[in-house]
């Protein structure tokens, strides 16, 4: 017999044979990542249109039009967001959700679209470009454009969600605080913190430490709030370079100034006695563990980097007997370890270590 014919026969019978498991645990799986990507674009067009920024009120679907220069899709656009869940209809005009005027309109000081801007450039950096990645290498990023163009706005945007204030209130409540002259806050990025602690102590003056790089978005954030003459920036490497002395405060957060046992040392005699160390750090937290998250990150690194990039890893552990034991050898005296809420991340929380410089 010709071996063709039966190799022709065996494959015609999956023309009237099901398949051994069936199709809907496949197109489940597909059809609903379809559908979070076409949402997740659909959300981030509406922010990039501003059209969270005019629903704030009640308004008519001839008024949103406006906004559109092909104005045909906007029934749909529209019906798809109610969908969501992110505005509302009723008689005949479209608002806003209270969800999406507290964190998708810009009028809104908890505005989360640098957050979006930066999942929408991993997922065409890297996600899509996945095969290349693996067939390459890493998608290399310059150090200083990509923490102060992709990722500090995004931490700012986070740390606004609650995060920011909680550490404030808890530094603002030490019975020291309202006397404390001068602080530093190292790798401090966008400054929020800094910002936020010389806004309630008008006696305080605040350094913002950070790459050169990063230092023209820190003094945009210092202008907003009008505090130039109090928080102050300095450029360079926390690891190599001259912090200074005298401070009442030392502050960091999510960086490795905060979590390498190798900076107690220049930190405690930064510190006068007395004085403050507060770091805040993930890493502590009993998560469980996210491949796709680490896979993310093992996507991407830096070009000449100054930092190593595993040194910073969130999963990195904070509190360890190494790092307490060094607080402990610098006379570092801890005074409270506690949780901090991270809601940008649902059910996780970072770690706020205070200790005090001992008399």
């Amino acid at each position: 017999m010709d071996n063709n014919i039966d190799n022709d026969t065996n494959s015609c019978k999956y023309l009237w044979e099901f398949p051994i498991e069936p199709a809907e645990n496949i197109f489940s799986i597909l059809n609903d990542c379809n559908r979070g990507a076409r949402t997740l674009c659909l959300i981030s067009t509406s922010v990039k249109l501003g059209l969270f920024d005019y629903l704030d009120d009640w308004i008519s679907e001839e008024e949103i039009e406006m906004i559109f220069s092909y104005p045909h899709l906007v029934n749909d656009f529209l019906l798809s967001l109610v969908e969501s869940g992110l505005i509302e209809f009723k008689e005949g005009k479209y608002k806003n959700t209270k969800v999406s005027s507290v964190y998708l309109s810009r009028n809104s000081p908890y505005f989360q679209g640098a957050y979006l801007e930066k999942m929408n450039r991993h997922l065409k950096d890297l996600w899509i470009h996945l095969s290349d990645i693996i067939n390459s290498g890493p998608v290399m990023y310059q150090e200083e454009e990509f923490f102060s163009e992709l990722s500090l706005p995004s931490m700012a945007q986070n740390a606004m969600c609650g995060r920011l204030q909680s550490v404030v209130q808890a530094i603002a409540s030490l019975p020291e605080f309202p006397t404390m002259k001068k602080m530093i806050d190292l790798g401090g990025g966008h400054g929020l913190y800094a910002i936020a602690l010389a806004c309630k102590n008008s006696t305080l003056n605040a350094i913002v430490f950070d790459l050169p790089g990063v230092i023209p978005l820190t003094k945009k954030y210092i202008h907003s709030y009008n505090l130039q003459e109090r928080v102050l920036v300095q450029g360079g490497n926390f690891l190599t370079d001259n912090i200074g002395d005298n401070y009442d405060l030392i502050f960091s957060s999510s960086n490795p100034s905060g979590k390498s046992p190798d900076m107690i040392k220049k930190i405690s005699k930064g510190l006068k006695p007395g004085g403050y160390f507060v770091t805040v750090q993930p890493g502590d937290e009993t998560v469980a563990y996210d491949p796709i998250n680490e896979l993310e990150f093992s996507l991407w690194t830096f070009e000449n980097i100054k930092i190593p990039k595993k040194s910073w890893s969130k999963n990195k552990k904070f509190l360890t007997e190494e790092y307490l034991n060094a607080l402990n050898t610098h006379k570092l005296s801890v005074q409270s370890i506690s949780r901090i809420s991270d809601p940008y991340i649902k059910n996780y929380g970072v770690s706020m270590l205070i200790a005090k410089k001992e008399l």
